[in-house]
């Protein structure tokens, strides 16, 4: 709107006729948008280099991303539908190594170690409850730790995308004022109040505006979507925690061997003991 009301002024001001409007515009136009792009000044040009950049980068991340974080929920939901499979936590802990690799294998290979650790701090403690206690805490925290890991695995990439998003319609900002500033100083140096004088600045400062805008889209949209993903994985993660530690607590009181213990309807995912 700016850019606008400015060029409108600039006409106003000048009294441009409607020939000099037409060469302006043959003028501005003429060899397309990679003539205007290399015959722009080296501020500008850096800054569109700048946010070609960006815009590469933040499709080839965001894209890669997306598909990544998509192959990972299906991956966390077939590991808590396996899990749920098996009669025992010692079988299921048997086949680990058939098992693709994935957040939700990575949780309970650590929640079962702890769980056999926690097992040897229950029968060494004085009182069996004190030992319950501090074999759950350590368990709970261990699948803590273990959960923020791989939250931080999964969150890799997306620092750029939001930079990208933020500083992209900046950076384009950045070139559109310039842009405007070598429209006025080429009136004063050609010493002509024709449009011609501004043009190739007003161009400048246009193409800068798009390439921000075509940096930044992406790079939003892109991360948008990870972050929906990467909650989902995590909330699928946190279920699985809890049920985990229900299972662990239930047979450290009862003095069993841990089970997973066949669930009553696997889409209820409600253990039977």
């Amino acid at each position: 709107m700016r850019l606008a009301m400015i060029l409108g002024w600039l006409i106003a001001s000048y009294g441009l006729s409607a020939d000099g409007g037409s060469a302006v515009a043959e003028s501005a136009i003429s060899g397309g948008i990679f003539s205007r792009i290399f015959g722009s000044g080296p501020v500008v040009f850096l800054v569109l280099v700048i946010l070609v950049s960006l815009s590469v980068v933040s499709w080839g991340i965001g894209l890669a991303k997306i598909l990544f974080l998509r192959k990972t929920l299906k991956k966390a939901e077939s590991f808590v539908d396996l899990f749920w499979e098996q009669k025992s936590l010692n079988e299921l802990n048997n086949r680990m190594s058939g098992i693709e690799d994935g957040p939700g294998k990575e949780v309970f290979k650590a929640g079962y170690a702890e769980l056999v650790k926690g097992t040897q701090t229950r029968d060494q403690a004085v009182e069996m409850r004190i030992g319950i206690q501090a074999a759950m805490d350590n368990m709970m925290r261990t699948l803590a730790k273990t959960k923020s890991h791989e939250k931080t695995k999964l969150e890799t990439g997306l620092s750029f995308l939001a930079i990208s998003a933020s500083a992209g319609p900046f950076i384009g900002l950045f070139g559109t004022v310039w842009g405007i500033m070598n429209s006025f100083e080429g009136i004063v140096q050609s010493g002509s109040s024709s449009l011609a004088a501004v043009a190739p600045g007003i161009s400048e400062a246009l193409i800068a505006t798009a390439f921000g805008l075509a940096a930044a889209i992406p790079a939003v949209v892109s991360y948008n979507i990870s972050v929906n993903r990467i909650r989902a994985v995590m909330h699928q993660l946190d279920m699985f925690g809890s049920d985990f530690l229900n299972i662990a607590e239930r047979y450290l009181v009862s003095d069993k061997k841990p089970h997973a213990n066949q669930a009553a309807e696997a889409q209820s995912h409600s253990p039977r003991i």
